[in-house]
């Protein structure tokens, strides 16, 4: 039953990464257009996200129960070492959510509105730099593991762990992975010169997360990081890395043809890759440290938790995969 609890654990970041990077996505496009594009950006932001921008928490709230439920030792490491961030990308969430709402049905359409936007488009700027700081912090090797957390500073123990080189350009890769699949999901709903603008959005998004990927291989290099050995000491990931490259090809291709689910597919396979990799390499030790190891699968709860929890999603996949399919596509979401 473990690995079904693990493979629900993987498959609610990678939704996440896919359907709520598409929804921050919206707001980092935002943030970079001109006034005149703001308000086609803001429009198109309703038409494509605003029927089903609360289902993509679901896939946070799941990943969150599973790790505090199921990886205890890991979860509390996270909550700790990585406070600051984690604090800062749920305050983010927080005011996104907020002002998302308040300047699309606020009873009164004043200044307060300008406000609202300017909330949320920070806001979705500064969630999924949060959310890249989160991810690099894990795979850095800053991470102070358990054994050594008694010897260990302030600064080594809560701010070191994710204010780093490496961290800080995960943060800036994966915003440019959001505004490059939202702008792959807007260009499906758009036409014309919309559809060329969001194109162009596109292009510059998969420019901007091709050079900061290719920034955090630099400096994993320079600093020596045991991601990076890691990396290399696999042949299969140099395969799943030349896959990753290549579906950028049909990917331009099918977005060039308009067709509205196929570039979204290859997106999502992209995704799914790169999160495989990380799993692959790393696993069980999904955490990496400066010093010692500490496998996800070591001092796990009793059988009967696992159990337990892998049934109570199981039945929930069975009622909420195929509403949220229902939802996705009575909105045009996954419609060809």
């Amino acid at each position: 039953m473990i690995v079904i609890v693990i493979a629900f654990l993987f498959l609610s970041i990678l939704f996440y990464l896919v359907f709520g990077g598409a929804d921050f996505g919206v707001g980092v496009l935002e943030f970079l257009s001109n006034k005149k594009n703001k308000i086609i950006t803001k429009r198109t932001a309703y038409k494509v996200i605003g029927p089903v921008w609360e289902a993509n928490h679901i896939w946070l709230i799941i990943c969150i129960v599973i790790l505090w439920i199921g990886f205890p030792i890991y979860y509390n490491l996270m909550v700790t070492q990585l406070h600051f961030p984690l604090t800062l990308l749920l305050v983010g969430i927080i005011g996104r959510g907020t002002a998302f709402v308040f300047r699309h049905y606020d009873a009164y359409q004043d200044k307060s509105q300008q406000l609202y936007d300017k909330i949320f488009e920070w806001s979705s700027v500064f969630a999924p730099f949060f959310i890249g700081i989160t991810a690099g912090s894990l795979v850095s090797g800053n991470m102070i593991h358990p054994n050594d957390v008694a010897n260990s500073d302030f600064r080594t123990l809560y701010l070191d762990t994710w204010l780093n080189p490496f961290s800080i350009l995960m943060g800036f890769f994966v915003t440019s992975l959001f505004a490059f699949t939202s702008s792959i999901f807007i260009t499906g709903d758009t036409q014309d010169e919309e559809h060329k603008y969001y194109k162009k959005k596109a292009r510059r998004a998969n420019i901007a997360a091709i050079l900061f990927g290719v920034a955090l291989f630099i400096e994993a290099y320079i600093s020596d990081r045991f991601f990076l050995s890691l990396f290399l000491a696999h042949k299969f990931t140099f395969a799943i890395f030349i896959l990753v490259t290549g579906l950028i090809v049909p990917l331009w291709y099918f977005i060039k043809k308009e067709n509205k689910l196929l570039p979204r597919l290859f997106l999502g396979i992209q995704l799914f890759l790169i999160l495989f990799v990380w799993s692959y390499l790393a696993f069980p030790n999904l955490i990496l440290f400066k010093s010692g190891t500490l496998s996800i699968l070591d001092n796990t709860p009793p059988d009967v938790v696992y159990n337990t929890l892998g049934v109570a999603l199981l039945t929930a996949a069975v009622f909420v995969l195929p509403g949220l399919y229902h939802l996705f596509k009575t909105f045009g979401l996954i419609s060809k």
